[in-house]
């Protein structure tokens, strides 16, 4: 008796210790990955989702599971005066959202405009010379008072594909960025420093497939060639420049407009569709007072009424528009679906990309789900100047 109970005790024991060695393990001694920190003034968290936003410019309610990063953009002074006009503007507010699922990611992005430029470098007639010319897409200090610019909206993203580029997550867009570069080199323009660095740019451009086409943002990127490291994924792009050379009696050969849509008013582009359709013209010639003529024989006086000259700061509501453009990108440089939509004083934008594209050259790669340090930049109603936002990060929530 004496020795069952001995036993027993023995296995009551064992028992107790092995309890006691197994809730050490699972609570003290077990390893516990410590939470990620995340700073509210720079970190985009990117939520997983299983329901897709409508890319439509509209807030669709699944982003209110993903936390908004918020902040300010400025333009910075660079030498050669080549923001001239533009330095230390200010977008008081930019916000962001980011979410996931198994195949592509999706950016909602908002900030303050309280204008929407669509008219990028518009034709205008001077009915002093008898000459057509196209206003500047940066400020005309030459004039007094000094004319705006007229051109488009515009905003930038820049990625580090395949961590190619030294010292990026210390300084995101400024790794490309020289300014003191020779007048003939336009002063300031974007480069990486090593054949072997490429920068990713998704580069939206409003009047350029931003707002209008298949609704695209620009798949660019950076490389070492000097000056202008800037280029376009391959691809066919979606935009020309709506100019020509024709011979003006008395004057010579000038540029003039090469399609217009006669009797339409406030247009920022023509569609090559609305050429192949015939609602826009070719001009076919230019007299010596400016009249244009059409390729169906109708001609258009822009000496008649202001409609197709400047009118104070502005044009006329006839000003033919300095660009056509096709119905999209195409390529890789088309692979981001995007949709804009200005209201009330602020642009709203959704668009998605890939994870993983086929691009494995120009593209970055988000599959890893890795922390990704970007710049970003806004272009308000601007050529180059841009207000812009380094050392942001775009952190995964797994």
């Amino acid at each position: 008796m004496r020795t069952f109970k001995s036993k027993y005790m023995w296995v009551i024991a064992t028992l107790v210790l092995a309890i006691g060695y197994v809730v050490s393990c699972t609570k003290d001694d077990q390893v516990i990955e410590a939470p990620e920190v995340i700073n509210s003034a720079t970190d985009l968290v990117s939520v997983k989702t299983t329901t897709a936003p409508t890319v439509d410019g509209t807030v669709d309610a699944m982003w209110s599971s993903s936390p908004t990063l918020e902040f300010s953009t400025a333009v910075p002074e660079v030498t050669g005066d080549v923001f001239r006009g533009y330095t230390g503007n200010i977008i008081p507010w930019v916000k962001m959202k980011s979410a996931y699922d198994d195949n592509n990611i999706y950016f909602l992005v908002q900030w303050a405009d309280p204008t929407q430029s669509l008219k990028r470098s518009p034709w205008y007639f001077n009915p002093t010379t008898k000459r057509w010319a196209q206003e500047l897409g940066t400020f005309d200090f030459t004039t007094s008072p000094y004319r705006p610019p007229f051109y488009e909206d515009k905003m930038a993203f820049l990625w580090n594909i395949n961590n190619s580029v030294s010292g990026w997550n210390s300084g995101t867009c400024y790794k490309s960025c020289h300014t003191g570069l020779p007048a003939a080199d336009l002063s300031s323009r974007h480069y990486t420093n090593y054949p072997t660095e490429k920068i990713d740019m998704w580069h939206w451009k409003s009047v350029r497939g931003g707002v209008n086409g298949a609704n695209q943002i620009h798949d660019q990127y950076q490389d070492n060639t000097y000056p202008n490291g800037r280029k376009a994924d391959p691809g066919t792009d979606i935009y020309q420049n709506n100019t020509q050379t024709l011979n003006q009696p008395g004057i010579g050969n000038v540029s003039v407009p090469k399609y217009v849509i006669p009797g339409r008013t406030d247009y920022g582009w023509i569609m090559n569709a609305e050429v192949t359709a015939g609602t826009a013209k070719l001009v076919t010639a230019i007299d010596a007072n400016g009249v244009l003529t059409l390729s169906d024989a109708t001609t258009i006086d822009p000496n008649v009424g202001t409609d197709y000259q400047r009118i104070g700061n502005g044009v006329g509501p006839k000003a033919i528009p300095g660009v056509t453009l096709n119905d999209s990108y195409a390529g890789s440089m088309g692979d981001i679906p995007c949709k804009a939509v200005w209201a009330s004083g602020s642009w709203t934008m959704e668009f998605k990309r890939a994870l993983k594209t086929s691009d494995t050259v120009y593209d970055i790669d988000f599959s890893s789900l890795a922390d990704q340090y970007f710049g970003f930049a806004i272009f308000e109603n601007a050529q180059i100047a841009h207000s812009i936002k380094t050392n942001l990060v775009l952190k995964f929530k797994k």
